[in-house]
């Protein structure tokens, strides 16, 4: 046999064992069990941290937390080496004709079998210029979330408003205006050295 048909050969046999290797992977992932256990709706000032110079500074300002809970069970050796927590939400607006839609993505790493939280914030003036609310309405919000694993959905769950049509986060462009940056991961806020232990450790971006 010459040196070409051998690599031609030796080729055949990788891709018919990648194919033989693909249902094996889909099922190890299908055999992780995920539930979520807990979506709902908090509001959080804004800590007051001392600066030496200038005391207490801050105008304390209240946050709107979301909070997800949820358990995951039967990883390979007991852990995964990344999820993502997929964030869509929908803002019912008395300023502008259309809803708002926010998406973000929040990978964490780590994740070991057992019970978990994670969150994601609303920025204290979202609800003053695009709601026109002086105070958090979480009445006017509708929340979709999916837990992802190597890409693909293993849980999800929806928070809605009756006023918002079903299937609504299937269609994001057409459900409303999509505004960015003021959907927050925990990293992003005054939050972020709280309750570390807590939360999910979020992925390092470099």
């Amino acid at each position: 046999m010459s040196f070409v048909a051998l690599n031609r050969t030796l080729l055949r046999l990788l891709a018919m064992l990648c194919l033989a290797m693909a249902p094996l992977a889909m099922a190890q992932r299908s055999r992780v069990d995920t539930k979520i256990t807990s979506l709902k709706f908090e509001s959080e000032r804004t800590p007051s941290f001392k600066d030496s110079s200038r005391g207490s500074q801050g105008s304390r300002e209240t946050w709107c937390r979301i909070d997800l809970a949820f358990d995951t069970k039967g990883a390979r050796n007991g852990w995964l080496d990344e999820v993502e927590v997929f964030w869509m939400i929908l803002a019912e607006s008395d300023v502008s004709s259309k809803p708002l839609v926010m998406t973000q993505s929040v990978f964490y790493t780590d994740v070991e079998d057992g019970k978990h939280a994670a969150c994601i914030y609303l920025k204290p003036k979202f609800f003053k210029r695009y709601i026109g609310s002086s105070r958090i309405d979480s009445r006017k919000l509708s929340v979709y979330v999916e837990i992802r694993v190597d890409g693909q959905r293993v849980a999800r769950e929806e928070i809605k408003s009756n006023r918002v049509p079903d299937g609504w986060y299937n269609k994001a462009e057409a459900a409303g205006r999509i505004i960015q940056s003021e959907l927050l991961p925990k990293s992003k806020t005054p939050f972020a050295p709280l309750d570390y232990d807590y939360y999910e450790h979020e992925k390092v971006s470099f």
